[in-house]
């Protein structure tokens, strides 16, 4: 065999060199965000950056403590935040787009104190509103606030979501525990995952659900009516965390895509609004919903977050609770 020349060993050596680098590419795993279905809009979803994969877990369990595969961004609704102890997370490390937050995004990150508030960032907002099936008896009342689900023509076809903290938090606003146990005892169920269905299917008048999960039906079914009372609304975030074994960085500039135009459009047209101060012009939106996507400041600044609770008050409402029952 003829020997090989110097040359030729190091073509051979540089070759497999590129070769190994190629081949641990392929093999690196992409960088993957967790969401549960319809957390995020489609039309946002399908933009993330390349080589960023997104995949959906169901509920109960948005991210389970024996996943198996590694995950470097979740995306979920303020509500499962309780379940997530700030141990399993880290910072953001995205300054730029924390300072960029509104109003009510700061009050919300507030609320949460300071540990969680580094770990979270709101990157939607939508309202939770009635939605009425042929409601045109309610619907004067239901602008004015959230009252009107204690009406007695309502009795027995009111669904609430299945959340004992946000059915209390709305009973004390209307007056406390008396007010509790009406509201309680006006409930066909509580269950937002169908609530819809059971709105179709004519055994509730009235659910409550985040605008967002809203529009698609108010512009095919005509008998549909959602009201954001004048009074505010409780507010359903949904937020990015970064868990805390991750090397992955934030995404931010598929962030800012949703909070510029013209997609800051398109998603406030489906009842999910950025968390800026700065909106579309509200002669945008179309004019039969133009009051609810985007209603008067003064009803907007009504609007509340409901926090994670501690666990000491989280005790005392669970025995508020059990001493409700109708």
């Amino acid at each position: 065999m003829a020997s090989l020349s110097r040359r030729h060993l190091l073509q051979l050596g540089a070759g497999a060199s590129l070769a190994l680098l190629a081949a641990c590419r392929s093999g690196e795993r992409s960088p993957q965000l967790l969401a549960a279905p319809g957390t995020l809009p489609k039309a946002w979803l399908s933009l993330l950056p390349s080589p960023w994969e997104s995949s959906a877990t169901a509920a109960p369990r948005l991210w389970p403590d024996d996943t198996d595969s590694a995950v470097d961004l979740v995306a979920m609704g303020d509500g499962w935040l309780s379940s997530v102890a700030p141990s399993r997370l880290q910072d953001l490390d995205a300054p730029q787009l924390q300072q960029q937050l509104g109003a009510q995004a700061q009050r919300f990150l507030q609320q949460l104190g300071a540990e969680r508030a580094k770990q979270v960032l709101p990157v939607g907002v939508s309202p939770w509103v009635m939605l009425f099936r042929n409601g045109s008896a309610w619907l004067e009342a239901a602008r004015g606030g959230w009252d009107v689900l204690l009406d007695p023509t309502l009795a027995g076809r009111v669904v609430l979501p299945a959340s004992p903290r946000f059915v209390i938090d709305l009973a004390d606003r209307l007056g406390g525990e008396e007010v509790l146990r009406r509201l309680r005892a006006q409930l066909l169920t509580m269950d937002d995952r169908q609530a819809t269905s059971w709105l179709l299917k004519g055994e509730a008048r009235v659910v409550v659900l985040p605008l967002q999960r809203c529009m698609a039906l108010l512009r095919r079914d005509p008998r549909l009516t959602a009201v954001l009372p004048d009074a505010g609304a409780p507010l359903h975030w949904t937020v990015l965390v970064r868990p805390g074994d991750t090397p992955e960085p934030l995404p931010q500039a598929w962030v800012e895509q949703a909070w510029r135009q013209p997609l800051n459009l398109t998603l406030l047209r489906d009842g999910w609004r950025s968390p800026l101060d700065a909106l579309p012009a509200a002669d945008e939106l179309p004019l039969a919903w133009r009051d609810l996507l985007l209603p008067p400041q003064a009803t907007w600044q009504r609007c509340w977050s409901l926090p994670p609770l501690q666990d000491d008050v989280r005790s005392a409402w669970a025995e508020r609770w059990r001493a409700s029952a109708p």
